[in-house]
């Protein structure tokens, strides 16, 4: 099996505190990791160093795939003063031939016209995780996904998730809410 990414002796610090320190992992193709660990453990640092927006202190990440990974942060990273089909044209999706499913699937079909600072945070989430549903990277790297949805959506997530899995992708979230994936956990403590 395909290793997507191999993490070795991983230390991230902020000023002189530790987040984590001496942290191994690997991730195969068609597997899932599921970081837990209390507030301010380093989740969300740990996840922005696997998608290179952080650089880690120590240690090294090997990485083998061949697409662009899909990170999703906790921040639904949207324009809250342009409209729902503003924000699809900005993030580069309003073309994709699978957008009109997601949307109903979503019911954010007639919402298109809206401003998303009318929208509830709940609707907002799910317009963020369009990029999810529309991606073609081979590791989503995804933090606090659930965070504001509710079970149907939270469903509709687990499943899409799930079928990615099948298709050879890589998962790695953290998340406190428990979803239906079959994921190795990597467990993070504070130093």
């Amino acid at each position: 099996m395909k290793k997507i990414l191999v993490a070795e002796n991983l230390s991230y610090k902020i000023n002189d505190t530790k987040l984590f320190q001496n942290l191994s992992f690997s991730l195969n193709e068609g597997a899932a990791i599921h970081i837990l660990g209390s507030n301010g453990s380093g989740k969300t640092s740990l996840l922005k160093i696997i998608s290179g927006l952080t650089k880690q202190t120590k240690g090294k990440i090997e990485k083998n795939y061949n697409k662009d990974i899909c990170f999703i942060g906790h921040k639904n990273a949207l324009k809250q003063y342009l409209t729902v089909e503003d924000n699809l044209s900005l993030l580069e999706i309003e073309a994709h031939g699978s957008l009109k499913s997601f949307l109903q699937l979503l019911g954010l079909e007639k919402l298109l016209d809206v401003m998303v600072a009318n929208l509830s945070y709940g609707q907002q989430k799910k317009l963020a995780l369009l990029r999810l549903f529309l991606n073609d990277s081979d590791l989503l790297v995804l933090d606090e996904p659930c965070v504001g949805l509710d079970k149907k959506s939270q469903d509709i997530l687990c499943t899409f998730l799930s079928d990615q899995l099948i298709a050879k992708k890589a998962l790695i979230f953290s998340s406190h809410i428990s979803l239906d994936i079959s994921a190795e956990v990597l467990q993070l403590d504070k130093a």
